[in-house]
C-alpha cells in the first residue's frame, strides 16, 4: 500500500519491532511451557500443577498484541463492500478514512473501558490461584493493547485523510472501463 511511507509510520516502526518481540516472546513462551507440561505429564508421569495458569499470561498478551499488529499492518478482517459502488480513488479514500474514523471511536471507547479495568486491577489486586502471580501483568494487556489500536486506528484515518487530499478529484480506480 502507498501509505507505508507516511511520516507516523516511521515514527513508529520501532513500536513495531517491539511488538514483533512481544509476540515471538509470547510463542516461544507458550511452545515451551506446553513442552515442558507434555514431557512431565507423559514422560515424568508426574504433573505440574500451574503451568495452564502460567499459559495465562503470554497468551493474552500474545492474542492482544497481534491485534495490535493487524491494526498497525491495517490486515484487519475488513468488509470493503460499499467500494464496489465507488468510481474514484478519492470515493474509497474518503470511505476509507470514515470507517478509521468510526473504528477509532469504538477503540475511544474500549480504551475508556480498558483504563478502568486496569483501576480496577491496581485496586483489587488478584491473584492467580495457584501460583498467587498477581493478575494485573496479563489484565494490563487490555488497556495497553486498546490504547495502542487506538494510535495505530488514528494514523491509518491520518493516512486515508492526507490520501484524499492529494488524490486528484478525477482519478478512477482502475477497476475497469468508467461509466459517464
Amino acid at each position: 500500500m502507498e501509505t507505508r511511507q507516511f511520516l507516523p509510520r516511521r515514527v513508529l516502526a520501532p513500536l513495531d519491532k517491539l511488538l514483533d518481540c512481544i509476540i515471538a516472546l509470547s510463542i516461544v513462551g507458550i511452545a515451551l511451557l506446553v513442552f515442558v507440561q507434555v514431557l512431565l505429564r507423559y514422560v515424568f508421569h508426574a504433573p505440574l500443577m500451574g503451568i495452564e495458569e502460567l499459559c495465562l499470561f503470554p497468551t493474552t498478551w500474545l492474542y492482544l498484541a497481534a491485534a495490535v499488529k493487524a491494526s498497525s499492518e491495517q490486515n484487519q478482517l475488513i468488509a470493503r463492500v460499499l467500494e464496489i459502488f465507488l468510481r474514484r480513488r478519492r470515493q474509497i479514500y474518503f470511505l476509507r478514512a470514515l470507517a478509521a474514523l468510526v473504528g477509532a471511536g469504538i477503540l475511544m471507547w474500549l480504551t475508556y473501558w480498558g483504563y478502568d479495568f486496569l483501576k480496577y486491577s491496581l485496586r483489587v489486586e488478584k491473584t492467580s490461584d495457584t501460583l498467587f502471580i498477581p493478575m494485573i501483568y496479563t489484565e494490563a494487556a487490555v488497556f495497553v493493547c486498546f490504547a495502542l489500536m487506538l494510535l495505530y486506528t488514528a494514523v491509518e484515518f491520518m493516512e486515508y485523510v492526507r490520501l484524499f487530499r492529494n488524490t486528484p478529484p478525477d482519478l478512477a480506480t482502475g477497476k475497469g472501463e468508467e461509466r459517464a
